[in-house]
């Protein structure tokens, strides 16, 4: 009988321990996922007015110098404005009644990606390394365009009412290009000061 009992006792130990494992295994994982999804991406050169990030249910008030990270959902005020640089050396501006997020970023990989959606808003885009990287994918989403950037600076706006992309010289006087993408037709743009503008179903190429 005794036996038995310390064989049970044996059993029930090797089972819990075995459970641990498993849950050590879980924590871990899931920790690992948070991070992946959560990594440090740049940092907030300055800010005016208003700016917050989404955070479930709160909005959380962010300030100069705050880092910034993947699917950090950032909200701008009214008449405020938001600078952030990236670790690519990519510049975003964005102004006042916005929202963005990075979906992706990877500097690091043969093929670097760097992907922002821009829901709402009015903002400039200075590419950086990605960007004029032969093999770098670059994007930024604007609710139903989609802009493939190569080396270049850009600025837009995407409002119920339009959507506007621009081609401009960058700080150090070169002209990238543009792939703008809308309802799977896509439209190169190479020329500086040339745009696409969407407003209902007209789409008017400037």
């Amino acid at each position: 009988m005794l036996k038995n009992t310390k064989k049970a006792v044996r059993l029930i130990l090797k089972n819990f321990s075995f459970l641990l494992i498993l849950f050590a295994l879980f924590f871990n994982n899931n920790l690992r996922a948070q991070e992946a999804e959560k990594k440090f991406i740049g940092f907030i050169d300055s800010l005016e007015g208003s700016v917050n990030k989404e955070d479930v249910d709160d909005l959380i008030k962010l300030n100069a110098f705050d880092q910034i990270f993947t699917n950090d959902k950032i909200k701008i005020g009214p008449d405020s404005s938001i600078i952030i640089s990236f670790i690519d050396n990519s510049i975003l501006t964005v102004e006042s009644d916005s929202e963005f997020l990075v979906e992706k970023f990877d500097k690091i990989s043969e093929e670097p990606s760097f992907i922002i959606s821009i829901p709402k808003g009015k903002f400039a885009f200075e590419s950086g390394t990605i960007a004029k990287n032969d093999k770098g994918i670059m994007k930024i989403k604007l609710s139903g365009m989609e802009v493939d950037l190569k080396g270049t600076l850009v600025t837009g706006a995407n409002s119920d009412e339009a959507k506007t992309i621009s081609l401009v010289k960058d700080s150090m006087g070169n002209v990238g290009e543009l792939e703008v993408t809308v309802d799977g037709q896509t439209t190169a743009i190479t020329e500086e000061a040339a745009g696409l503008n969407l407003s209902g179903d007209n789409q008017i190429k400037n």
